[in-house]
């Protein structure tokens, strides 16, 4: 699976193949197609591995105690942290969701957390049901503030001077877009 994620990630599902699979992981093509039956089989293995554990960090989160305002700010905490720790992930996702023949299984790993996630926002702010401040247009403005940053890292880069991957620049990611949140958050108690 690391083979998979790996070659994934750089490559997208069109341009990977089973043998590079195999070679990077040092196994044959049979075993794979034994295992996956296909290399539809194991990009699904591959995604259902990362929603998964995605889906269980923000449900943790949001199922948590507390307020409802500091559950979401932990569960954008976890999914920053899954991020951090997945990076192929926002690749493979990006490539798929823009064009890729996977664009669909992925759309539809998404959209009903999309939906847990707006239903939490709504739920702490009534204000999120409709107008410009709409649970919607929050969830697809903070998605692409987290989400720019890790796909487009190599602009990203050369905008602050350093891998934006470094343990300091992450940090300062998190608390500038805490800070943003924060401001988001005001506007909707007030």
């Amino acid at each position: 699976m690391k083979a998979a994620d790996r070659v994934f990630g750089e490559m997208g599902f069109d341009a990977a193949t089973v043998r590079k699979i195999a070679d990077i992981s040092k196994t044959n093509k049979a075993l794979i197609h034994y295992h996956f039956g296909s290399k539809e089989g194991l990009f699904e293995s591959v995604l259902d591995h990362y929603f998964e554990e995605l889906s269980q960090n923000l449900h943790g989160a949001l199922i948590s105690n507390g307020p409802l305002s500091d559950r979401l700010i932990r569960m954008f905490d976890r999914y920053l942290d899954f991020l951090e720790k997945n990076r192929n992930f926002v690749h493979i996702v990006h490539r798929e969701i823009n064009g890729g023949k996977q664009m669909e299984r992925v759309i539809a790993h998404m959209i009903p957390l999309f939906q847990f996630v707006l239903q939490g926002i709504r739920e702490a702010y009534p204000k999120t049901r409709t107008g410009e401040l709409s649970a919607e247009h929050l969830l697809v403005s903070g998605y692409g503030m987290i989400i720019t940053y890790f796909n487009c890292s190599g602009i990203v880069e050369r905008l602050i001077g350093s891998d934006p991957m470094l343990p300091k620049n992450l940090q300062h990611r998190k608390k500038h877009l805490y800070r943003m949140f924060e401001t988001i958050i005001r506007a909707l108690d007030s």
